[in-house]
């Protein structure tokens, strides 16, 4: 039986932009996405500051000698942003409605900033963080980053939650299979387009009985 339900939220609620981000990385001397996945020296510290485990000075200094020398450091920095988008409402009200038949979490691998902007969107929809999540585990602010096992761990640790009675949706192959791993029910989710995973349209019907 189902109990509690945990999203991601970059590329599952939160909707991904990659051509903005694929011109804003350009636009500093970096790769496109892909280019920025694929090498390991520029990979490395994005992943790391994206995550929240490099502060900005750290994630600046190991990014600049792959930038344009005449970029600035506040255009690098935007240049991480460029990639978020929107909530769309309709995903905030369900999590509201699953909140009334399932604990509800949110676990993600998110730098501050990100989740700043990330509450802004949500306040702009007419929602509040506690009105769509029961707790909010963000990557930056444990010092921790899926997929390592750890951090799921601490998340069971702090709701005492059973990976066996827990659904979980992320966009990351990596991800679910370490959540796979630690017996979590674990759903990959085509980055942006929850809407179209059956699992997740079979817990919304549910509350909707």
């Amino acid at each position: 039986m189902i109990r509690n339900i945990i999203f991601d939220l970059a590329g599952v609620l939160l909707n991904l932009n990659l051509e903005r981000d694929t011109e804003a990385l350009l636009s500093v001397g970096l790769p496109d996405f892909e280019g920025c996945i694929a090498s390991r020296e520029i990979h490395g510290p994005i992943s790391r500051y994206l995550y929240g485990l490099s502060d900005k000075a750290e994630f600046l200094k190991a990014i600049r000698p792959f930038c344009f020398p005449e970029a600035t450091d506040e255009e690098i920095l935007a240049s991480m942003d460029a990639v978020l988008d929107d909530i769309p409402s309709s995903r905030l009200a369900a999590l509201v409605e699953l909140r009334k038949r399932y604990k509800v979490y949110l676990l993600s691998n998110l730098y501050d900033t990100a989740w700043d902007l990330t509450q802004e969107l949500i306040q702009k929809e007419g929602y509040t963080i506690e009105q769509c999540f029961d707790e909010a585990f963000i990557s930056y602010k444990m010092r921790l980053a899926k997929p390592n096992p750890l951090i799921y761990q601490k998340v069971f640790e702090a709701t005492s939650i059973k990976p066996e009675e827990t659904i979980y949706f992320d966009d990351s192959h990596d991800n679910i299979e370490a959540a796979r791993k630690l017996g979590i029910i674990s759903c990959l989710v085509p980055m942006n387009r929850i809407e179209t995973c059956e699992e997740y349209q079979q817990l919304i019907e549910t509350c909707s009985r």
